[in-house]
């Protein structure tokens, strides 16, 4: 995972400093914003009934793109962190107090397609992203004691749909909402499919 990550940011590094690409444009932001556990049933049901407990946590991290002329396709890649937690209390009737964690964190890369093609002060899109993903340990702690449980890298894909609304000439602000898939390949014997919807805010940075 930390190399696929150096690789990223190599990548656009070099993508900044080419200057075949000064007539593009450069498009660098940070922010974050809410992760909703959607599946399996195992993450999402209560601690009470066996489950960890996972429901909407908070997500935060980088994007970058790079548009380019004439062409609605624009390259993308981002490094996401998902936080999530869950707690409560075991059956039957206990007063024992279970906490589960767990933290993903996702490097993506993929296009976005827009919908107008020409500038507007607003640039509704779809994208599709390919992810790599690195699942923490499963942290569980119960009665002044912690165990956890090995996690892994995982291959996935994302879907999603957002909008790109300018505040200034250099400043854009990108509204998102995807659906993520973290597991699709990787996974261990009778390891679920882990979905998860995500609603993200960037504050984007222009660069010629």
């Amino acid at each position: 995972m930390k190399k696929i990550t150096i690789i990223i940011f190599s990548v656009l590094f070099i993508l900044l400093i080419n200057p075949n690409v000064h007539a593009q444009l450069v498009k660098i932001g940070a922010g974050g914003g809410l992760t909703n556990v959607s599946g399996p049933d195992y993450y999402t049901n209560k601690v009470e009934d066996g489950g960890y407990g996972f429901s909407s946590e908070y997500n935060y991290g980088i994007i970058a793109k790079v548009g380019l002329p004439v062409i609605p396709l624009t390259p993308r890649g981002f490094v996401l962190f998902h936080n999530l937690n869950g707690i409560g209390t075991t059956p039957p009737n206990s007063t024992l107090e279970v906490e589960y964690s767990q933290t993903i964190t996702s490097v993506g890369l993929g296009v976005q397609y827009g919908f107008i093609p020409v500038p507007a002060g607003f640039d509704p899109y779809l994208s599709l992203d390919v992810t790599f993903n690195n699942l923490g340990d499963l942290t569980v702690k119960s009665g002044g004691m912690e165990e956890k449980s090995e996690g892994g890298s995982r291959g996935g894909i994302q879907v999603g749909l957002g909008t790109e609304v300018t505040i200034i000439p250099l400043i854009n602000l990108d509204v998102f909402a995807g659906y993520n898939w973290f597991n699709l390949t990787g996974k261990k014997d009778e390891e679920g499919t882990m979905s998860a919807f995500v609603l993200d805010v960037f504050l984007m940075f222009n660069f010629l």
